[in-house]
């Protein structure tokens, strides 16, 4: 089972790598804002996190992270001795 914490990393992380995601002509939203097109690169963010909510894409993006962050808080309620690194169970990365 896994920890909570990276339940919830990975539902985080999967939004953010969805959000940062490039078209054909440019890169990702931090590589325009690393080349320093600050407006390009928040016109993607937009379009990114509108696609979010709006394409078949983007709502399985939304829905597994739900689940994912869904199991984790679970996991913690219902076994709340198990840490990461704890005394009872021990998770290796």
């Amino acid at each position: 089972m896994p920890h909570p914490s990276i339940t919830g990393m990975a539902a985080g992380l999967s939004v953010a790598q969805y959000l940062n995601s490039a078209t054909a002509t440019s890169g990702g939203v931090i590589k325009q804002v690393a080349d320093g097109n600050l407006n390009s690169a928040f016109t993607q963010l937009s379009k990114n996190a509108i696609n979010l909510a709006t394409s078949p894409a983007g709502k399985a993006v939304l829905s597994t992270s739900i689940v994912l962050a869904t199991a984790g808080g679970l996991a913690r309620k219902w076994f709340p001795s198990v840490k990461l690194g704890g005394n009872k169970l021990y998770f290796k990365i």
